[in-house]
């Protein structure tokens, strides 16, 4: 054995006689306890009792509907401006379509218009939930008026949108998109927000049980 080897060899057996000694010596020694502080840091928290205080905890209706009637104003000229854009959106894509599209067009306009109608005779108490999914609501309306590709998708599916029709839809989107974003960019962000609430306002004063 060359000394290069013996040397390497004491070398390892000295750490490894170092690291079993340490390990031995620790076993002995008694594990100090947490301090308190933290130890209550991270106790888990009741599930019981977290629940119980997220059902207590309510929407504040009162400060909401003063908030959509100083709004008011606002809200119904976005709400109104929307519309007059959707409507123009809808005269020139009719144009586009054969007769048979034009019926189906149609039909679903008035599944529409029945839906909506049966939405403002409910006066059912909204519960909160109610009032986040309106709230909630107008986010997803900016997302179906902003892309363009996928509502031009659904309606091909939809309405069998030839070559020809795509193409001029396709504009057709893209035009409502900027008439759009330009109605966002001149509107309060609070009156787009409630712009789906207000209508539900007299609903808003008993929480639903």
């Amino acid at each position: 054995m060359t000394q290069r080897v013996f040397v390497a060899l004491l070398t390892v057996g000295v750490f490894l006689a170092g690291y079993f000694a340490r390990v031995w010596t620790d076993r002995r020694e008694a594990v100090p306890a947490a301090p308190a502080a933290l130890a209550k840091e991270y106790v888990r928290a009741d599930t019981k009792s977290t629940n119980k205080t997220k059902s207590d905890s309510q929407l504040d209706r009162a400060k909401l509907v003063a908030e959509i009637q100083k709004l008011r104003p606002h809200i119904d000229a976005y709400s109104t401006q929307l519309d007059e854009i959707q409507a123009e959106f809808d005269r020139e894509f009719l144009h586009l379509l054969t007769l048979p599209q034009r019926d189906k067009f149609a039909a679903n306009q008035k599944k529409r218009a029945e839906r909506d109608a049966k939405r403002q005779a409910d006066r059912t108490p909204l519960s909160d939930e109610d009032i986040q999914r309106a709230k909630d609501r107008p986010l997803t309306s900016i997302y179906w008026y902003v892309v363009v590709t996928p509502h031009l998708e659904w309606m091909t599916k939809e309405y069998g949108l030839d070559a020809n029709q795509q193409t001029q839809v396709r504009a057709l989107l893209a035009l409502r998109r900027n008439k759009f974003i330009a109605l966002v960019d001149s509107t309060q962000h609070p009156s787009i927000r409630l712009s789906k609430l207000a209508p539900l306002i007299e609903r808003m004063g008993t929480p639903a049980k």
